[in-house]
């Protein structure tokens, strides 16, 4: 009899547990997708995620230790917003990562690329320096009172963002070219393949 309460006992703490898991504990399944992005080109920003509607979430902890966290994986998590502290990174939400599970497609995956496989991003065409997240985050990193848009490598477009103190250019998919201080020359004079120098903002 005594041995019978003792396992009744345990069966029932263990279904209690499971359905508190299951409930939203911190066991919860990863249910939310996204891609792993290298965003280091902007102040206080490492390895953030890109969310499936292209909104950005600033991890600073995870659940999980000894991660290799990659540019460019794919992953199934869940997370929580954290609205007590201050980052210096503005292009995402701060997040703590309660659970993440790594993709992998290897169906049409080339060699060598750790089983991830490679996304072509979209090249940006505008006139409005306010048309993209990343555009508008280098408008408010250079607080920038000019902006030229240069055709870049032949089938492409570089943004040159020039402010009071910091000039910032970027490709077409946000990817940081050079940065240099107002002052000295063009930090692009390096980059001898771009042309078609066209004024797209100007502060009055």
């Amino acid at each position: 009899m005594y041995k019978l309460l003792i396992l009744l006992s345990s069966f029932f703490l263990l279904t209690g547990q499971t359905c508190k898991q299951k409930n939203g504990g911190q066991d919860a399944n990863c249910e939310t997708m996204g891609t792993i992005k290298d965003f280091k080109g902007f102040d206080g920003c490492g390895f953030m995620i890109v969310l499936e509607d292209g909104k950005r979430l600033q991890p600073i902890k995870y659940s999980s230790k000894n991660l290799e966290i990659r540019d460019g994986q794919k992953i199934k998590f869940s997370y929580k917003e954290i609205t007590n502290q201050v980052g210096i990174c503005m292009a995402g939400k701060m997040v703590e990562v309660t659970c993440i599970e790594f993709l992998k497609d290897t169906s049409s995956t080339p060699p060598k690329t750790g089983g991830i496989k490679p996304e072509r991003i979209r090249c940006i065409e505008t006139l409005n320096p306010y048309d993209t997240e990343w555009m508008t985050i280098s408008m408010e990193k250079t607080n920038a009172y000019q902006v030229i848009r240069y055709t870049y490598r032949t089938d492409g477009f570089a943004y040159y963002f020039l402010g009071p103190k910091t000039n910032l250019m970027l490709d077409c998919q946000g990817t940081v070219i050079c940065e240099c201080g107002a002052r000295e020359m063009k930090c692009d004079d390096q980059a001898k393949n771009y042309s078609g120098e066209l004024v797209i903002f100007e502060k009055d």
